[in-house]
């Protein structure tokens, strides 16, 4: 961005409207514009009807749902953002729509009708209000108990959030870090070109407005330094407690609150005393360890992608990169450009897919388009929504389908020729890397990986493709099942987190001394728990990306649950304090037909399937669906929107 525009942009305050820089620099702007959102925002901006008459259609053929501007109306539109920017008249910016508005200017921008319960899910994400998922006091902040507190568990994404919620209802709270920095899996993952896989307009918080990504797929420093801008401009940072791991935490039942033991980057440890733990870990907080035969013997470097710093490098070496899921996928090209020789192992192949603009950095004239073109960084939130909403058709198999020759459904099987056509085309067509890359499973079966040049990169030619399993590591590399030595200087683990483990290694004991470790063991079904937020038998407790969190539908990305998450966990703490209550709870039976429905649910979906259901960390070893939610969004969202009487116990 040029130093003159970046000026401009920081001397305008909002609303302001200043002369934009030159006609073709604006033209560029709005060509380069996404035309749905644009649409939208000048239709917002200038309340012109004839705009409705430009006709947003969905795309033929495209195996998730995407919409699009008709071509015809492409250059009217430009013309008319065009003109409207070069001599902008007066607009509110600030204004919030009211429901009815924002109902149309929502159902235009996803060419389709919103029922009331998907208006209600999504109308938050366009992000008009400071808070949209605020929750508040019914009638102003009642007195609280002496000395009650929460204390927060983790202070990455969702740590943040929970602590500008409390923040907001004036609810005291410390949060505990057990890293020197926050950001969580962002502090976590140094490793080269770690980065979201998801656009910038889908990985952040809706109460942040306008935050200024350099890239349309962010990288790891830009996002952590955006959760820690977050936690310091809501009132977060200072109530951190960095380099504190809470390795124990039981329930007071004469207190009705929580004792957790503490322990400090010195080794120290001390215990602290709340009203309400609200554990934020995360599920990607344990790595895998890389269990290879003779691993111990490797006389060079063995790292976890988690361990990779600035002190690393793999310049001139021989590296050995084992995995290929998002870390090893994106990894790959970096570590290809320093290194002598790259040995990529691969067990399982992956579908890995392209992701427009994945990788570009903002333009200066998209830059200057969001901070002067009404409402359309607003609706630039909501187009990513399309292919959530009504994706279903992905992820269910069609048995009539398949009795006529299919292989999983009508939409999958265009989604895997897709692939396999890009597989192809990415490899120069070279059979001896196609027959080894394409899966034998349905996409979408595992959790689809973006490609960062990794089917390329695998063409060069100091780059090779390993799909032999690896027998064994001896001092100097490593021995494949074909008899294969495979000299190396770094073996290089992107072998992922054990998503099964939700707030390992951290101990938590609950009413009568029953232990979370028991209630989750494997011989019960592994991790449980309701609406992914509670569990009965631990009151005031809550978790945020708990057991079967993560959605399949809605849409909202992930920072939109986490705060769906944080409203619900709040307005359990204010029916209790309202109330004057001291534990709040969820009950056995509501705990019980929330999981029966979610197992019945996922029993008739793709994790389920007998081709897909042995490739992904979806499933846990006893063949349940654990991470993900498989509900509809609309139906989880219902679990999770209010606090029910016959969901909780109040005590």
């Amino acid at each position: 961005m040029s130093e003159q525009i970046r000026k401009q942009i920081q001397e305008q305050g909002p609303g302001r409207r200043e002369q934009p820089p030159g006609v073709e620099f604006v033209r560029c702007a709005v060509e380069g514009a996404d035309p749905v959102a644009l649409r939208t925002a000048l239709y917002q901006a200038t309340g012109d009807r004839t705009l409705l008459d430009m006709v947003v259609e969905e795309v033929p053929g495209s195996p998730a749902r995407m919409v699009r501007l008709r071509a015809e109306h492409r250059l009217e539109l430009v013309e008319r953002a065009v003109r409207f920017l070069l001599h902008p008249p007066p607009v509110d910016v600030d204004a919030v729509p009211d429901d009815a508005a924002l109902r149309e200017l929502l159902e235009l921008t996803l060419a389709m009708s919103l029922d009331d319960e998907t208006f209600e899910l999504t109308r938050p994400t366009a992000g008009f209000a400071d808070h949209p998922r605020d929750v508040r006091w019914t009638a102003g902040r009642p007195e609280l108990p002496p000395g009650f507190e929460v204390a927060i568990v983790g202070a990455g994404i969702s740590g943040v959030a929970m602590g500008v919620q409390l923040a907001r209802l004036g609810i005291p709270f410390t949060v505990f870090e057990r890293r020197d920095e926050v950001g969580g899996v962002w502090s976590t993952n140094t490793y080269p070109d770690a980065r979201v896989d998801t656009s910038g307009a889908t990985y952040e918080y809706r109460f942040v407005k306008k935050h200024p990504w350099t890239e349309h797929f962010p990288r790891q420093p830009e996002v952590r330094a955006y959760v820690e801008k977050a936690a310091r401009e809501h009132g977060v940072l200072d109530r951190v407690r960095l380099g504190h791991d809470v390795v124990a935490g039981e329930f007071d039942q004469a207190g009705g609150g929580w004792v957790l033991t503490v322990r400090d980057r010195d080794g120290r440890i001390s215990t602290h005393r709340c009203a309400v733990v609200v554990t934020a870990s995360g599920v990607f907080a344990t790595p895998k360890e890389l269990q290879l035969h003779g691993i111990e013997r490797f006389e060079g470097e063995v790292l976890h992608t988690t361990e990779w710093s600035s002190a690393h490098t793999a310049r001139g070496k021989r590296v050995a990169v084992v995995g290929n899921g998002s870390t090893g996928v994106q990894l790959l090209g970096r570590i290809a450009q320093e290194a002598e020789h790259v040995e990529a192992f691969v067990r399982t192949p992956q579908w890995i897919s392209p992701r427009p603009r994945y990788g570009e950095l903002f333009s200066e004239e998209e830059t200057w388009l969001f901070e002067h073109m009404p409402f359309y960084w607003n609706w630039t939130r909501v187009t990513p929504l399309v292919p959530y909403l009504g994706g279903e058709q992905l992820l269910v198999p069609d048995p009539e389908w398949q009795r006529n020759g299919g292989q999983f459904s009508e939409a999958n099987d265009a989604m895997r020729a897709a692939l396999t056509a890009y597989i192809r085309a990415q490899t120069g067509d070279r059979p001896d890397l196609v027959e080894r890359l394409v899966p034998d499973y349905a996409p979408m079966a595992r959790r689809m990986i973006v490609d960062n040049n990794w089917y390329s990169t695998l063409t060069l030619d100091h780059v090779d493709l390993v799909t032999d399993p690896i027998e064994r590591v001896e001092p100097d590399g490593i021995v494949t099942a074909d008899g294969r030595r495979h000299p190396l200087d770094m073996i290089l683990g992107a072998v992922g987190f054990e998503v099964t483990k939700y707030l390992w290694p951290t101990e938590y004991v609950g009413r009568d001394g029953i232990r979370l470790a028991d209630v989750w063991g494997m011989e019960t079904g592994g991790p449980r728990a309701y609406a992914g937020v509670s569990v009965p038998g631990f009151p005031n407790m809550f978790m945020l990306y708990g057991p079967n969190s993560q959605p399949t539908s809605g849409g909202l990305g992930l920072h939109g649950w986490i705060e769906i998450w944080c409203a619900h966990v709040a307005q359990a703490l204010v029916a209790m304090l309202e109330g004057g209550h001291r534990t709040v709870e969820v009950t056995q039976e509501a705990f019980d037909d929330y999981n029966r429905r979610i197992d019945d649910v996922a029993a008739g979906m793709i994790w389920s399937d007998p081709g897909s259901n042995k490739v992904n960390y979806y499933v846990n070893e006893t063949g349940r669906l654990q991470q993900l939610n498989p509900l509809p969004g609309v139906e989880y969202f219902s679990y999770l929107k209010e606090i029910r009487d016959t969901d909780y116990r109040l005590g």
